[in-house]
């Protein structure tokens, strides 16, 4: 008769989610009344804690699957409310940060510090007069990665990088990183704060040698100037264009008189062509003379 009962008994269907949804809804409406009355609360912690439904949902199945006049089916719409609630908490968990790094009072807050360390790297050359003259322009970069709301000042792992170009033509790498050193050395004296400088000289340059040097703020340090010029960098320029070694850019002014020349010769000539050795003499002569740089047949003479 038992055996009877329990198959001719109507099982009662136990939806599986239904509890943990509304365990979710009272989790998730505390959470946020919490957010707006106590002052830091912080609810990104809610957002590790989210494989805990998952949990829940288990016991609940477990608790129902253990009753023998249960017949269990999953709550689709409740799984589906509480994937919904927790994309509201985590949006309302998620968006002060996301407003710390990405919103205008952040980005005043850089641009502030940007203008104040610009100025202040020109005060901090005053006593320097010639040098300070030297330069054509500088520009600093701050990146606020910190995402304290509550401050917008240089911290530990921002990032506030100088870029200063020099109006002057530079004879060698040794004069370029004293220059450079210098500067360095002014805005650390003045605790300006500069994590990362990118200098280079002459940015409108049309022709002549174009130096550069980037560097952290913690390199140079210790360094004498000529050390530091190993690690200056050189673009060399001819008519505006820029080459990475002086043996291109020979090779392209060499081209260019050769090409000149052969016309020239050509019209004098009725359009008969130079010889190989007039070409070669005459573009080595005009190399020298008309742009003064050295070759080994001017530094044999």
């Amino acid at each position: 008769n038992r055996i009877m009962d329990e198959k001719t008994t109507p099982k009662k269907t136990r939806r599986v989610g239904t509890r943990t949804f509304a365990l979710v809804l009272i989790l998730a409406g505390v959470l946020l009344m919490l957010y707006q009355l106590v002052p830091g609360f912080d609810l990104l912690w809610i957002l590790k804690l989210s494989p805990a439904i998952l949990v829940v949902l288990g016991i609940e199945l477990l608790f129902y699957s253990s009753k023998p006049d249960a017949k269990v089916r999953f709550d689709w719409l409740s799984m589906l409310g509480c994937a919904f609630i927790l994309c509201i908490v985590g949006t309302a968990a998620v968006l002060p940060t996301v407003w710390n790094l990405w919103g205008p009072e952040r980005e005043h807050a850089a641009s502030r510090i940007e203008s104040e360390k610009v100025a202040g790297i020109y005060n901090a050359l005053t006593g320097d007069p010639a040098l300070k003259s030297r330069i054509a322009n500088a520009n600093v970069n701050v990146w606020l990665s910190h995402t304290a709301s509550d401050s917008y000042a240089l911290q530990a792992g921002d990032e506030c990088a100088l870029y200063l170009s020099f109006t002057a033509e530079y004879d060698s790498d040794e004069a370029f990183a004293a220059d450079c050193q210098a500067v360095m050395q002014a805005a650390d004296a003045n605790r300006l704060g500069f994590t990362t400088y990118y200098f280079s000289s002459c940015d409108d340059l049309q022709q002549g040698t174009r130096y550069t040097l980037d560097c952290n703020a913690a390199f140079p340090v210790g360094l004498t100037a000529a050390q530091l010029a190993g690690r200056v960098e050189k673009e060399y320029y001819y008519d505006g264009s820029a080459f990475s070694t002086e043996a291109d850019r020979d090779s392209y002014i060499r081209a260019q008189l050769e090409n000149e020349i052969e016309q020239e010769y050509e019209a004098a000539h009725d359009g008969e062509g130079a010889t190989k050795e007039y070409l070669d003499s005459e573009v080595t002569r005009r190399f020298a003379t008309l742009y003064g740089i050295a070759t080994p047949e001017t530094a044999a003479a």
